[in-house]
């Protein structure tokens, strides 16, 4: 007898829904286990189950159920059985799982990661990637924020990153992916080839200097530009093209550690265009305050508001 069954079935016991049969058997099979001390739920295989649970029908069909057998006692070991073999799964499952990894970097700073496989993976302010000690027939990732992929080679073990949107799946190559949780993920290739596929199943593959952008609708749009542009984070150059200042900004929180608010939320609908490489934080927010007619406050040393110029300024 499976210990799938003896579960449910000491479950239903103790719920009151056992048939007449089912209560006799359970508490005939724990009378079994009370003379039999040698059995434990750790010995008790299918084929050993099978021939108890046999010798517990013959005996039902035989003599009748001993008048000493309390309630209370059947009651008290179905518990314990099920409290036992509910902590035998959970350490077999504890056991099997293999340990995972946790690699953050935080606001403010970036990280390098070298993987048991031999890849790297850059990973730019506040992301995070998680991922098995040891790897499988395949390489799995958990990907929050933003992260550049430098792939080692292996064709038997395909190289799997998984985001809150898109799954990317590679052999070997290199590639960046921007998925922080605010906008839809954007993945760049800059070598090789990568298969990206959205939650609704649609799937694109995208080659060097190829982009591919998930929309609201679950479509991918599929652009051309050079994709070092995408990876010039990792060299601490900031390239803006055509960005809002709402998209800016929050580049300009991680990068920075610091949370930027609007006084007038049209702002953020104004797009700018720039590059800017190892540049202090005033210097990016002044250089954006000059070009858009801007005024920077600063709250606190990382709090800071933008509202427009008045005309007296």
């Amino acid at each position: 007898m499976k210990k799938e069954t003896l579960l449910l079935l000491a479950k239903k016991y103790t719920d009151g829904t056992c048939t007449p049969e089912e209560k006799t058997a359970v508490e005939a099979f724990f009378d079994k286990m009370q003379d039999n001390s040698t059995i434990g739920l750790q010995q008790l295989p299918d084929v050993k189950g099978d021939i108890i649970l046999g010798k517990i029908v013959h005996e039902l069909q035989t003599k009748k159920q001993s008048a000493k057998f309390r309630f209370n006692k059947a009651l008290r070991i179905a518990a314990i059985l099920i409290v036992a073999l509910a902590v035998s799964f959970s350490v077999i499952k504890f056991t099997l799982t293999p340990k995972e990894i946790i690699q953050i970097a935080h606001k403010g700073e970036k990280k390098e990661v070298l993987l048991q496989d031999g890849s790297v993976v850059v990973l730019n302010s506040n992301s995070s990637i998680t991922y098995p000690e040891k790897f499988g027939d395949t390489r799995n990732i958990k990907l929050s924020g933003e992260a550049y992929f430098k792939v080692f080679r292996d064709i038997k073990r395909p190289f799997i990153v998984q985001t809150h949107d898109v799954k990317v799946r590679v052999l070997g190559t290199s590639f960046d992916i921007n998925s922080y949780k605010h906008r839809s993920t954007k993945v760049s290739v800059l070598t090789g080839k990568v298969e990206v596929s959205s939650a609704s199943g649609n799937k694109v593959v995208i080659v060097k200097n190829q982009q591919a952008d998930l929309k609201r609708n679950a479509n991918f749009h599929i652009s051309a530009d050079d994709s070092s542009d995408g990876i010039a984070w990792a060299s601490n150059t900031i390239i803006l093209k055509n960005t809002t200042l709402s998209e800016t900004a929050k580049i300009i929180e991680n990068w920075y550690n610091v949370d930027i608010t609007f006084e007038d939320q049209e702002i953020k609908k104004l797009t700018i265009s720039g590059k800017f490489k190892d540049e202090k934080l005033e210097n990016v927010l002044e250089s954006i305050a000059f070009l858009k007619q801007l005024k920077i406050i600063y709250i606190t040393q990382n709090q800071i508001v933008i509202r427009r110029k008045t005309s007296q300024e």
